[in-house]
């Protein structure tokens, strides 16, 4: 007889986290954070990109390849992000446990 195991869950990460802007796209396109984790987005491509909320909570201003830009999520919620540059750029952060 075998008993049912209980799903696998993993927690939001806690300390600094990186994404990467390369190849036109956030890596990863999906992220949850705990509340007040700072992000770190680097620009690896060749490309200009920003790191922008659509709710218009921040903006980084356009990122030159080999720029980064810090920010840290400390309200709950859902964080739509795009590049202004190339708008089909998308990542959806979530900030909770």
């Amino acid at each position: 007889m075998t008993t049912a195991q209980p799903p696998v869950t993993t927690p939001p990460p806690t300390g600094q986290v990186e994404v990467a802007l390369v190849d036109f796209e956030f890596k990863p396109n999906t992220l949850r954070v705990a509340p007040g984790t700072p992000v770190v987005f680097k620009n690896q491509g060749q490309a200009p990109h920003t790191v922008t909320d659509s709710t218009g909570r921040f903006d980084s201003g356009n990122l030159a390849p080999g720029a980064e830009f810090r920010y840290t999520f400390q309200a709950p919620g859902t964080y739509p992000i795009y590049c202004k540059i190339h708008p089909y750029m998308t990542l959806n952060l979530q900030v909770g446990p």
